[in-house]
């Protein structure tokens, strides 16, 4: 019976640090990927439309499953942004992913109560408007992670770059740059990543549109060395249905998966639904809804 109990706590164990993508105990890895559904559904491309040219206020909430025949935990998400004039707006965030409860057992192989590992996200930013099309993105982060019994927290931020005109968005960005987070005696660097990409949108006929993007990413410092890369892509029927669908691939670290999703806009408020397949030793599938 000991050894059952230990073997059911080692494989819940195992499953929480498979859902956080961790590498020798790094954690906070499952922040790499948006939380949005309408960016996971095109392969989670980063570069689109800044916020600051194409809203005035945006408020979304997120929800979904991660792998959930296999990992089952979910993540929520909140977030909004408001455009104050033409050059200048603030954008905060928030995210939980929550893990599977699990019942914990003493070296006496007796029963101590349960732990639900999870983590938390708090992100606040500003967008500027330097020039005639040319935008700057930075944003400040606290990550904070409880993993069986074990607790951690970080600062991070962002910088980003992005030209928009016309029908054109570039852009650069570095992502999460900050200190290093404890697990115990250990100090582990965040998994830091370099970005570039960009995407471009195209109207064929009245009412459709279609919109295509990619990027490119590195992950360091040394410890993760991977590279990303996103291919996605967007069909709008008079901006207000849509049908999406990409691939996002990484060396390490990061999940790669293909996905695709479908969307419903009336009157500014949206409906956004995500599917992402991904394979490592069976399928699986992750669901992703926004509002």
């Amino acid at each position: 019976m000991r050894k059952k109990r230990i073997s059911c706590i080692l494989t819940a164990v195992l499953a929480v640090l498979t859902a956080t993508t961790a590498v020798n105990a790094q954690s906070f890895s499952s922040f790499i990927l948006s939380g949005r559904a309408d960016c996971l559904a095109m392969g989670d491309i980063s570069f689109q439309t800044p916020d600051l040219a194409a809203h005035k206020v945006d408020v979304a909430l997120s929800f979904g499953k991660w792998a959930p025949r296999q990992l089952n935990y979910s993540a929520l998400q909140a977030g909004g942004f408001l455009a104050l004039g033409d050059r200048f707006g603030l954008r905060l965030d928030y995210r939980n992913n929550l893990f599977p409860e699990f019942t914990q057992i003493d070296e006496n192989g007796n029963e101590k109560g349960t732990f639900k590992p999870g983590e938390q996200r708090i992100l606040a930013g500003v967008s500027l408007k330097l020039g005639d099309g040319l935008f700057l993105d930075v944003n400040g982060k606290y990550l904070s992670a409880d993993m069986v019994g074990n607790k951690a927290s970080a600062f991070a931020g962002d910088v980003a770059f992005n030209y928009a005109k016309d029908h054109l968005t570039l852009g650069v960005k570095a992502a999460d740059l900050g200190s290093k987070y404890s697990f115990g005696q250990t100090a582990y660097a965040l998994p830091m990543r370099i970005m570039a990409g960009g995407s471009y949108s195209l109207a064929p006929a009245d009412k459709h549109a279609i919109t295509l993007g990619a990027d490119l990413g590195y992950i360091l410092p040394q410890e993760y060395k991977a590279f990303t890369a996103a291919v996605g892509a967007e069909y709008a029927f008079s901006q207000m249905f849509f049908a999406r669908a990409g691939y996002h691939f990484s060396s390490a670290v990061a999940p790669r998966f293909s996905s695709f999703g479908l969307g419903l806009n009336i009157k500014g408020v949206g409906l956004d639904a995500a599917c992402l397949f991904g394979q490592t030793s069976a399928w699986t599938v992750t669901l992703r809804v926004s509002l």
